[in-house]
């Protein structure tokens, strides 16, 4: 139901000088977020991997931290 009340709507806008100058505005904002938003989400998947608590080449693999403790 949302889908098609935003494509009557987006028809009637595009009637009008007006109408369409904002639908080409929010068109282009919302690519724009929509690239933002997926690069962050690339990169905090990068970053949480980064500093993630599991065991670090410095303990060698396979060492837990409950036995580098010991």
């Amino acid at each position: 139901m949302r889908k098609l009340f935003k494509l009557l709507l987006a028809r009637r806008m595009a009637g009008t000088p007006l109408g369409l100058a904002a639908l080409v505005l929010g068109w282009f904002l919302a690519r724009r977020r929509r690239r933002r938003h997926a690069y962050e989400a690339e990169h905090e998947t990068e970053r949480a991997g980064r500093h993630s608590r599991t065991a670090s080449p410095a303990r060698g693999p396979g060492r837990s931290r409950a036995a580098s403790r010991r």
